[in-house]
């Protein structure tokens, strides 16, 4: 692998994955403010019997609140919803709606807009049908076209299947298209 390869791959990663750092920072900031807190209030525990005994009856009265069980179940909650929500965070993927290849001498980046702008502009030129009457979704490994005909006029799923596997096959990317011609048209 040559050092160009290197750079590609990491310059396309960066493109196609989203930086953890917003989230990260997040929960480093929260993490060090309370462990600061909790730092500055053990020293001044130590040092202040007035702040001893003024705590003291501050935790005791929280502790009688507590008790209650709506309580205890309104602060679970919201502790399980900032648990999920972190860890989400941490183990979802993060991709982008973006495409990458390497070739011997370039590398080519392309958003999924694009591709299903130009798979939509391929499938209504071949089938005959007004552009804005194609609808065109790309997910991670399938492609999906939805096509409106105008009313009775017939439209062949072969020929936009053939279109939108001619676009991907030029765009050197693989995916199954899936083409859905809506059970009733429109009038024009």
């Amino acid at each position: 692998m040559t050092n160009e390869q290197t750079t590609y791959r990491r310059v396309l990663r960066r493109e196609t994955y989203t930086s953890r750092t917003a989230a990260a920072m997040v929960v480093a900031s929260i993490g060090a403010l309370l462990l600061i807190a909790l730092l500055a209030g053990a020293v001044w525990w130590l040092v202040d019997g007035g702040f001893r005994d003024a705590a003291a009856s501050r935790l005791e009265g929280i502790s009688v609140g507590v008790q209650q069980p709506a309580v205890l179940f309104g602060i679970g909650g919201v502790l399980t919803v900032l648990a999920v929500v972190l860890l989400a965070l941490a183990l979802l993927p993060g991709r982008r709606a973006r495409r990458a290849r390497i070739t011997e001498r370039t590398a080519l980046l392309v958003d999924d807009g694009v591709i299903a702008d130009s798979i939509a502009a391929a499938v209504a030129r071949r089938a005959g049908v007004d552009r804005g009457r194609v609808a065109v979704f790309v997910g991670r490994r399938t492609v999906e076209v939805r096509i409106t005909p105008t009313s009775g006029v017939f439209v062949r799923v072969a020929d936009a299947e053939d279109a939108a596997n001619d676009i991907l096959a030029g765009l050197g990317f693989s995916a199954t298209p899936r083409v859905v011609i809506e059970a009733h048209g429109v009038v024009a």
